[in-house]
């Protein structure tokens, strides 16, 4: 990596304490209902059918180097714990997107599966698991958020929690799978749901009640969103699941971004000029290519008070048609009043005559709904180095610019590989306008709260 890389340990943290916000031990007002303040009005009302394009023009230009190139992990890395396999991991959250410690507990919500079994069976019986900390590094197991497997569904995938009022908690997930087929690697299907409960901490630790009602809060319409059997022509599965949760400061309202495929037959869709964008005279956009119809889709709240079960499909805020299938993960950061928008994909999830490494990918844009531009003319954030190309994935960025993601794959140095299912060392980006770069590597799991809610930390 470049010499400007900056390494950091917990001891030193300190020294970078400009890019973090206020200290987690500081006590913060309780959340509250009314919108905090930010950006001008947008542009765009969020309603509206403006959805921007992740274009092959964009695509073409994607280079690994040394300002998104993430450094490599070694094979003796340390493991949180030796029962779990952690992959999809976030914070959690107030409704304005802040990472929030409760009572100076540090929480995070991960999928997990038992570590006896294959790395590579863990999706089908996965869930969600909480942890809990007093520094957001040395991590404690919870257990399971949801008392019991989702009725909804036959495992859970990733997802959002946010601290809504005092102690309730709304978790948003992924159910896949009809019910009953926890374990089945052959039931693809996806919805976006909902429970709520509260938490509880004292000086021993976190837990949780409640999540004894589950409900849907959307499927795919067809329409907008490419339903499973609509993309059963298609060479990848589909998507419709990974809700975040949030407020837009500009209107007041609750949304929640989503991974989405953009709707209709899967083959059935054309690469227009608006996806391909300004290729080279003698790019050839390859037949496969309408396969590919990623999106990342919004919905808008419309029940009201501490219901947060009614929500109406609108229109997807961007598209990768002809240039990605897999836009994963999708969430929000408002930095400098512009309105950043992340997702990560696999080199594999890349149309025919377009590639990029498994990362981070990002955009810029002036509000909600915007014609997004790709970040560094590409889009590429964060890649994986080109000698570990499955080292770590589903980074999330949090507000104080922090980038945490798990560690996947890593070669061993002879011929073989390390499965990781454990949080890889978090990265620090900065912001530019429309240009990023990675600045540091901090610890293993580093995943701070940046205010402490519900009063003074208990000791």
């Amino acid at each position: 990596m470049r010499s400007s890389l900056v390494r950091y340990g917990v001891a030193a943290l300190a020294a970078a304490a400009m890019v973090l916000t206020a200290a987690t031990g500081a006590t913060a007002a309780p959340p509250t209902d009314k919108p905090a303040k930010g950006p001008p009005a947008p542009a765009a009302d969020p309603a509206d059918d403006l959805t921007a394009n992740w274009t092959r023009e964009q695509a073409l230009r994607i280079q690994r180097d040394a300002t998104n190139t993430k450094p490599e992990i070694p094979p003796t890395f340390p493991v949180m714990t030796d029962e779990l396999w952690i992959w999809d991991t976030w914070p959690l959250t107030d409704l304005d997107m802040n990472p929030v410690s409760y009572k100076g507990w540090h929480v995070i919500f991960s999928l997990t599966a038992p570590r006896d079994i294959f790395f590579g069976d863990r999706h089908w019986v996965a869930r969600i698991g909480y942890f809990y900390s007093r520094d957001g590094q040395d991590w404690t197991y919870g257990g399971d958020l949801h008392p019991e497997i989702t009725p909804l569904g036959g495992r859970e995938w990733a997802g959002s929690a946010v601290l809504t009022n005092g102690n309730q908690l709304q978790s948003f997930y992924t159910a896949s799978g009809e019910p009953g087929s926890f374990g089945q690697d052959d039931d693809p299907v996806q919805r976006l749901a909902q429970s709520a409960g509260r938490i509880k901490a004292d000086k021993n630790g976190v837990s949780f009640s409640g999540f004894t009602e589950h409900e849907v809060i959307a499927e795919a319409d067809g329409e907008m969103y490419q339903t499973l059997e609509q993309s059963e022509a298609g060479p990848i599965i589909y998507a419709f699941r990974d809700p975040f949760v949030f407020r837009d400061p500009a209107d007041g309202q609750v949304y929640a971004l989503f991974e989405g495929n953009n709707g209709g037959v899967a083959g059935s869709h054309t690469c227009d000029p608006a996806e391909i964008g300004d290729v080279p005279a003698d790019h050839v956009v390859p037949e496969d290519a309408r396969y590919y119809t990623g999106n990342i889709g919004l919905m808008e709240l419309t029940s009201t008070g501490q219901d947060y079960s009614e929500w109406d499909l609108l229109p997807p805020v961007l598209s990768a048609e002809c240039v990605n299938q897999q836009t994963e993960r999708p969430h929000l950061v408002i930095h400098d009043g512009q309105y950043y928008l992340w997702t990560i994909s696999h080199e594999f999830t890349f149309a025919p005559g377009v590639t990029g490494p498994d990362g981070l990918y990002g955009f810029v844009g002036d509000s909600l709904r915007s014609d997004y531009q790709a970040l560094n003319g590409s889009g590429l954030v964060l890649g994986n180095p080109e000698d570990a190309p499955l080292q770590n994935y589903s980074d999330y960025v949090m507000p104080n610019l922090l980038v945490e993601s798990f560690i996947d794959t890593v070669p061993d140095g002879q011929g073989g590989v390390v499965y990781g299912g454990t949080l890889a060392p978090t990265l620090q980006i900065d912001l530019d306008g429309a240009s990023s770069a990675l600045v540091a590597e901090l610890d293993y799991g580093y995943i701070p709260a940046t205010r402490n809610v519900a009063g003074k930390p208990i000791r």
